[in-house]
């Protein structure tokens, strides 16, 4: 697992969990082509020499789940000045009711845990504006593409998780790749899970809630999955609903799969 991991986070000074998610088995025999799909937590810390090896990449597109606020806060400057085409939507939306909930107080790690799990149920809904433009422009061969929020956990993902359904990997693929995020990054400073700021929610927590809202843990993955089964049946009605035409789904399948 650690070469896999290896292979896949990308060598970058200023990355974020930033990486190829190439190589996954699905159920026909087939595998997601390497070099393709990237999943990516923030750019703006990319140096000259992160934005030199990217070039060699020749990313066709970027999609950016964060929020506006967020977006000002850490701006992706690399995207203008590389010509390479980002897309990015106008929202105030946060995931779940997470910093309402730091503010009310989380008292335990299993409080924690449900509230997160709360959130990835909404998360396929809440971002379903981005994650149909992110499945789109898959389809419509803007690859070599990747997408991010700001840590490259939640947001990003639920939208990892949504594009290897439709590429037809098995659910504990899937669970794999999200899982994968606690090794390749560290999750208390991509998250900003202990700021330094005493009025902030957040510092009042304690260290196994902490530890559990800056997790990548298998239940939360699940969740978002059996939400999307339970409100819609399957992917496919998922993309049903939120907008993506019939023949989006093959035309993912032809762009990343070999």
């Amino acid at each position: 697992m650690e070469d896999d991991l290896a292979r896949r986070l990308l060598p970058l000074e200023g990355g974020i969990n930033f990486r190829d998610m190439g190589g996954y088995p699905v159920r026909d025999g087939r595998r997601v082509k390497w070099g393709k799909l990237y999943r990516s937590g923030s750019m703006a810390r990319l140096t000259p020499a992160d934005e030199a090896y990217l070039a060699g990449l020749r990313f066709r597109c970027v999609v950016d789940f964060r929020s506006v606020r967020e977006q000002e806060h850490a701006p992706n400057r690399w995207c203008p000045a590389a010509g390479v085409p980002y897309w990015s939507r106008d929202h105030r939306e946060v995931f779940g009711q997470l910093h309402t909930m730091a503010e009310r107080g989380i008292d335990s790690e299993d409080q924690a845990v449900a509230v997160m799990e709360d959130g990835f149920r909404h998360l396929p809904f809440q971002q379903a504006p981005a994650y149909a433009e992110l499945v789109r422009r898959i389809a419509d061969g803007h690859v070599p593409i990747a997408f991010n929020c700001t840590a490259g956990k939640d947001r990003t993902g639920g939208a990892a998780a949504l594009v290897l359904s439709i590429l037809g990997a098995a659910r504990e693929t899937i669970v794999a790749d999200f899982t994968t995020t606690e090794r390749a990054v560290d999750l208390r400073t991509a998250f900003g899970a202990r700021p330094q700021d005493a009025s902030s929610p957040y510092a009042r927590l304690s260290e196994p809630v902490m530890a559990a809202l800056a997790g990548a843990r298998p239940s939360y993955i699940t969740a978002f999955l059996d939400a999307i089964d339970e409100r819609c049946d399957s992917v496919d009605g998922y993309l049903e609903e939120i907008g993506v035409p019939a023949d989006t789904a093959a035309a993912v399948r032809a762009e990343l799969l070999e």
